[in-house]
């Protein structure tokens, strides 16, 4: 349909004798009322700012990591990504694909390290929070990173209760439902 259009466009400019110079200055004109709609349907582009909160557990890391992974169901995804590949199946590269494309972290490092992410909400962009757990001593040093290009997500009164949760499930305070963040 596209095609179509643009040779009857084209040939309705050139029976009215406009000059390619004035065909440019149309669809330019065009062009910018476009990226103008965009700004006003998108709110233009969106810088990400994040929010950081860090807190000491007194919890070993292994058992803090495997907190959060049960509650929230963080899941390795290196892994899912790999099995998917080798079945040599074109669904399942399809598969791997799209869970690549989710933006999901998951690093392992057993007594040491951990980090895992994963992408949330409806909203485009979407807000991301990442989780970092580093051994310290007997216990564990939880970080936490909220990046979101809306600013009112990341107020105090907006991260705090989530931000309260991760550290009371990683300390094991928290029971009940396992949910995503």
């Amino acid at each position: 349909m596209k095609p179509f259009a643009m040779i009857h466009c084209l040939l309705i400019c050139l029976l009215l004798g406009c000059t390619s110079q004035e065909i440019a200055e149309w669809n330019q004109k065009v062009s910018d009322f476009g990226g103008q709609i965009n700004t006003v349907v998108t709110g233009g582009k969106q810088a990400r700012s994040e929010k950081d909160y860090a807190i000491a557990l007194p919890v070993d890391i292994d058992t803090a990591a495997s907190r959060l992974r049960r509650y929230y169901g963080y899941s390795d995804v290196n892994a899912q990504i790999a099995a998917l590949r080798q079945s040599g199946k074109a669904s399942d590269e399809w598969a791997a694909m799209a869970i690549a494309e989710e933006g999901r972290i998951f690093e392992a490092a057993p007594g040491s390290y951990y980090k895992f992410g994963n992408k949330l909400g409806e909203n485009e962009p979407r807000d991301e929070v990442t989780l970092e757990l580093e051994k310290n001593g007997s216990g564990t040093r939880l970080y936490i990173t909220y990046r979101s290009s809306f600013s009112s997500h990341l107020t105090d009164s907006y991260v705090n209760p989530l931000f309260y949760q991760m550290r009371d499930v990683a300390a094991g305070k928290a029971k009940g439902k396992t949910r995503r963040p």
